[in-house]
């Protein structure tokens, strides 16, 4: 382990799967105590205690269910936890954040810094006023041009959709003008004596019927343009001030070329934990450090480029077969487990010296997953 210094600490984490961020809080010397969505076989392994919080990853946490299991965790954690770190899940619910943080400690961005993160028309105004290239913004899907559709606060890439035609949009959403490019996106961790970047990460989507951009993996590091990299760094350092942001977050954006376009901030831990996790100092430390405004070095990894990828299931899957995972897969289903179609059965990791190669061995992988949980392939 690299220069843990958690000295087995408990801490709680609530998101809608916990499972890196207790691998995270393990790596930096940590005790973690989890409430998510699922509870799986590994989050259980990697956790002093982990809940299964009721909701689902279509409509959140049932908050009444979360402050219980939080509740529960804290009062049979090993030693009395530091704070709650904090993450997916949370980003359209700031009034659940602000709740949260009035019974313990938040280590990561408040209720104001998430909801001003999540507001894409503050967030467009911030970008005009740095000078960030950024896709239009509206209210209402406007006439002419192609548009999509997303869910304020949203995550994941299975709330955005095309728009089908101009106007009005129910409450809580908003249109967004398509841009070409490829995604991209920079970890950072900002606290009281600034913000720091982690390093750029590669992502693509695991399209299903009409929602075409569906996370489906990362990778990184990646190497940009020197040029490009400090202009985007420089840029998105000053956003992340101005919104008040804390602790471990990113920003999603599109290459074309040496240009760039923003798309949104992630005012939390993301899928870029554990493919950058690599330095000397471990990412949960820095979160955990930039939270109590205490000082730290930051080396960066520079290492093979490391992926991981989401494994979907193509068909309801009645019950998970018992099977030997390989030490590549994560996030691990119970057997007997149900999943239904196009829900997450399990997480694939790999690491190569390219992007190309990463990639194609995670595809190899997630086809893997599928015999192994009993799926049969489509069409057969």
């Amino acid at each position: 382990m690299a220069d843990a210094s958690g000295s087995g600490a408990s801490v709680l984490i609530a998101a809608q799967s916990g499972r890196a961020l207790a691998a995270a809080a393990r790596r930096a010397g940590y005790v973690p105590l989890v409430a998510d969505l699922f509870a799986d076989l590994d989050t259980r392994a990697l956790a002093a205690a982990a809940v299964a919080v009721e909701g689902a990853l279509r409509t959140g946490f049932r908050r009444r269910s979360l402050l219980a299991a939080l509740e529960r965790l804290a009062a049979g954690a090993p030693s009395p936890p530091i704070g709650l770190v904090l993450g997916s899940g949370f980003e359209d619910r700031p009034g659940l954040i602000a709740r949260l943080a009035a019974r313990f400690r938040l280590l990561g961005s408040g209720a104001e810094a998430v909801r001003a993160a999540k507001d894409p028309f503050r967030l467009a105004a911030l970008a005009q006023d740095f000078g960030i290239p950024m896709p239009r913004v509206a209210a209402a899907v406007p006439e002419g041009g192609r548009w999509l559709v997303k869910r304020i606060g949203g995550s994941g890439g299975v709330h955005v959709r095309p728009a089908r035609r101009a106007g009005p949009l129910a409450a809580g959403h908003y249109a967004a003008e398509f841009a070409e490019g490829e995604p991209v996106s920079l970890s950072f961790v900002a606290g009281p004596d600034g913000v720091r970047s982690i390093g750029f990460c590669s992502q693509w989507p695991d399209p299903k019927p009409g929602r075409p951009w569906r996370f489906g993996g990362i990778a990184g590091p990646i190497v940009l343009d020197p040029a490009l990299a400090a202009e985007i760094e420089a840029k998105v350092e000053r956003l992340a001030r101005a919104l008040g942001l804390l602790g471990l977050a990113s920003a999603d954006m599109l290459l074309d070329d040496r240009s760039w376009r923003l798309l949104e901030i992630n005012p939390r831990p993301g899928a870029s934990l554990p493919v950058l996790d690599c330095g000397d100092l471990p990412l949960f430390e820095a979160q955990v450090r930039s939270c109590n405004g205490q000082s730290f070095d930051l080396h960066t990894n520079s290492g093979p480029v490391q992926g991981a990828a989401v494994v979907y299931a193509d068909a309801d899957l009645a019950a998970v077969r018992e099977a030997e995972w390989p030490d590549w897969v994560f996030d691990r289903p119970e057997p007997g487990s149900a999943v239904a179609a196009h829900d997450p059965i399990a997480t694939v990791i790999s690491t190569g010296g390219t992007l190309g190669e990463v990639r194609a061995r995670l595809e190899e992988r997630s086809r893997a997953v599928r015999r192994l949980a009993g799926e049969r392939p489509l069409g057969g």
